[in-house]
């Protein structure tokens, strides 16, 4: 619960920051959204290793190859990057730029979880033949 209300607030006092800078000094107000954005970040990296952890933990339980985990833990990372980056290029006024990057980000997700969709496919031919 602390650890939301740290973030909210350094949200809220970049946020309130940037919009006062944003009149006078736009380029400062980018930069203060920025630093805002890593600031919260870094609040909750922490709890990311600890899913990603517990994750692991039960892939290895279950008997799911590990390299299917780390694909998705990938594609899941991707999608954060690529969103955070376009939010933030939204935020100047880049709506074109923002689009590229999700875009990008969705086939660069694409492109990474081919071997899983590749080894399903063939999973399900040999369902198929042992009919």
């Amino acid at each position: 619960m602390i650890g939301v209300l740290k973030i909210a607030g350094t949200g809220l006092a970049g946020g309130m920051l940037a919009l006062l800078l944003r009149r006078e000094r736009p380029e400062l107000a980018v930069m203060c959204a920025l630093a805002a954005s890593l600031v919260i970040i870094a609040g909750f990296i922490g709890d990311i290793k600890t899913v990603v952890g517990g994750l692991e933990r039960l892939t290895e339980d279950a008997g799911i190859d590990t390299e299917y985990f780390v694909i998705c833990i990938k594609a899941v990372g991707t999608a954060y990057i690529s969103q955070f980056s376009a939010e933030l290029l939204r935020d100047c006024g880049e709506g074109a730029i923002a689009a590229k990057i999700e875009a990008a980000g969705r086939i660069a997700i694409l492109v990474m979880t081919l071997p899983i969709l590749e080894s399903l496919i063939e999973m399900c031919i040999k369902a198929v033949n042992s009919i």
